[in-house]
């Protein structure tokens, strides 16, 4: 497995002793850039006949470094995070949804041609 895609299970986090502590639920909607840093699997599914989420780790560009969800429904998404390598880029739209909990409504790889000449 490529190490740059992988997406821990709960127990590799603990087995390789991988602190999250620094990392919280994003809780602000909004549209933010960061840094893929991991990706684990939740350890439980919350919806009925839906796979696991993944939750993904962002250091934001503003310094915050937050917790993303991705629903196992918003196919998409989880296509892009599974394929995602840690490093890359993100753009990530946060909206609050009927029921007032914020979720990530859309995420999306940060064109390389937006980045810094030395970091291409």
């Amino acid at each position: 497995m490529n190490q740059k895609t992988k997406i821990y299970t709960q127990n590799d986090l603990y087995e390789r002793e991988i602190n999250t502590d620094e990392y919280v639920l994003n809780m602000e909607p909004g549209e933010f850039e960061g840094t893929l840093k991991l990706k684990a699997w939740t350890s439980k599914s919350r919806a009925k006949g839906h796979g696991k989420a993944v939750r993904a780790f962002f250091e934001l560009d503003d310094g915050r470094k937050i917790i993303a969800m991705v629903q196992p429904f918003r196919v998409e998404q989880l296509s892009l995070i599974s394929a995602a390598e840690i490093g890359e880029k993100f753009i990530l739209r946060f909206e609050i949804s009927s029921s007032l909990f914020v979720f990530l409504a859309d995420l999306k790889v940060k064109p390389k041609d937006d980045l810094p000449e030395e970091i291409k």
